[in-house]
């Protein structure tokens, strides 16, 4: 089944953390650290059984690590002695990771791909959830949407090939009037930490009833948009990590004028088409505190 039916799962008990307990997520580390330096690091705080450091398309560092602990005491302690430790010239976080291991989903590929089928209500019944905390679960969603009087029918959480979640999911319910209704009483909620997105999501709205874009492109070639920044990241903080790949001759993080809040998104303007393709092929898909950035040409600089 590519879903999961959360009443089957209750009934069952099969509702239970898929993560190994002694598995801790190193995040923040310098593009240049290794496995072995890392498990050296790690080896002072207990028997390290493995570590793993995962690469994008290009095979460059995602900026973050996995340390798993023979025992869930030398996780823990390595998170007390760790959490906050300066690594090169950045402070890493350390904590217990909360993404199930490859053998909880079976092996088997979760993307989007699984998640494109219709749900069984019809076009209306199913709502997307984004902004979710890499450890939110299906099981924290059906939680959260019964806090707020929804019965939820079936969900789950987009995940990447290797069992992490990708920060969204989708959620089916019983009729489009329980949907609008769950859109309009959890959009903006808070779950584990963060305010969440709710809408509606309507299968094959990319295809037909998209929005044709009438605007011409006229792209310099020198120019990025980086997207799904956390919400925290400054112009100063986007030139600080793309100076590394060229000369940045402007970086700018893209605000809402009324509230001043980030909108999740930047421009990275670059002197040469060289170094904008670099910083396209070095960074897409690397995490900046926690959350994968998405680059891509501007293609209306």
């Amino acid at each position: 089944a590519t879903w999961t039916d959360f009443r089957a799962l209750v009934h069952a008990g099969a509702m239970s953390d898929t993560a190994a307990p002694a598995r801790l997520y190193v995040g923040n580390i310098p593009w240049s650290t290794t496995i072995d330096e890392l498990r050296d690091i790690f080896a002072e705080c207990g028997g390290v059984r493995d570590v793993d450091i995962p690469t994008g398309r290009q095979g460059r560092s995602r900026g973050y690590g996995i340390v798993e602990f023979n025992t869930t005491e030398e996780a823990h302690a390595a998170v007390t002695r760790m959490d906050g430790h300066a690594l090169g010239d950045r402070t890493i976080t350390v904590r217990e990771d909360k993404a199930p291991t490859k053998a909880a989903v079976g092996g088997k590929k979760l993307n989007s791909a699984v998640l494109s089928d219709a749900p069984a209500g019809g076009d209306g019944c199913r709502c997307y959830f984004g902004n979710l905390a890499w450890e939110t679960t299906e099981e924290t969603l059906i939680t959260h949407c019964t806090g707020f009087g929804m019965n939820v029918v079936q969900a789950e959480v987009a995940r990447q090939s290797g069992g992490r979640s990708k920060g969204w999911a989708l959620v089916d319910f019983a009729t489009a009037e329980e949907a609008q209704d769950a859109i309009e009483r959890m959009h903006n909620s808070d779950v584990q930490g963060r305010s969440i997105i709710v809408r509606v999501e309507r299968p094959g709205a990319g295809a037909k009833g998209a929005r044709v874009e009438t605007r011409p492109e006229n792209s310099s070639g020198l120019q990025i948009v980086v997207r799904n920044l956390p919400w925290t990241t400054t112009s100063e903080d986007l030139r600080q990590v793309f100076q590394q790949v060229g000369n940045v001759v402007n970086a700018v993080a893209v605000c809402h004028t009324d509230t001043g809040r980030s909108k999740g998104w930047g421009t990275v303007l670059f002197e040469t088409r060289e170094q904008a393709q670099a910083a396209i092929q070095g960074f897409n898909g690397v995490e900046l505190e926690h959350r994968p950035m998405q680059i891509k040409l501007d293609r209306f600089d």
